[in-house]
């Protein structure tokens, strides 16, 4: 069974052409990619849609609690909400777990970007249980299932 790609290309069907199709793994990848990218409330038809990964963009990391506890409140929250989300959004997997690695910051002029790894290991239901896991060596480098999130840090 295909399953239509994610963006969808309106132009080819605007020339009458064809979306393009592709298998139920890169369907589920590309949906997953989609609940991440999505902000909260963002989606009209649908306000629970979209990943509290995206209100953490550009929030300054409270200064009494210390960043450890940041690091560790932003990745449970995450990996929580991503989780009922591809409970709710993603009903071709059952989610064994989903692991969120916030890497060290990359310092620019006055922003430091942390990068977010997304993990996420489970199975594809077609009728029978296949080992799925997220990101996968199928991903092309265009396509890693790293996440920058840009995090204010002042002026240095």
């Amino acid at each position: 069974m295909n399953y239509y790609a994610l963006p969808l290309k309106a132009g080819l069907l605007m020339q009458g052409k064809r979306a393009e199709q592709v298998d139920i793994r890169v369907s589920v990848r590309q949906n997953i990619r989609l609940i991440l990218k999505t902000m909260p409330l963002e989606y009209g038809f649908d306000l629970v849609f979209g990943s509290v990964l995206n209100k953490f963009q550009y929030a300054t990391p409270p200064q009494k609690n210390g960043e450890k506890k940041w690091r560790v409140e932003l990745r449970e929250a995450v990996r929580k909400n991503l989780k009922y989300l591809l409970m709710e959004y993603e009903p071709r997997l059952k989610i064994d777990d989903v692991i969120i690695d916030l890497r060290e910051p990359i310092s620019t002029e006055n922003t430091a970007i942390v990068l977010v790894k997304v993990e996420i290991k489970g199975y594809v239901i077609l009728g029978r249980k296949e080992a799925f896991h997220f990101p996968d060596s199928e991903l092309d480098s265009e396509t890693q299932n790293i996440f920058p999130l840009a995090i204010p840090v002042g002026n240095r």
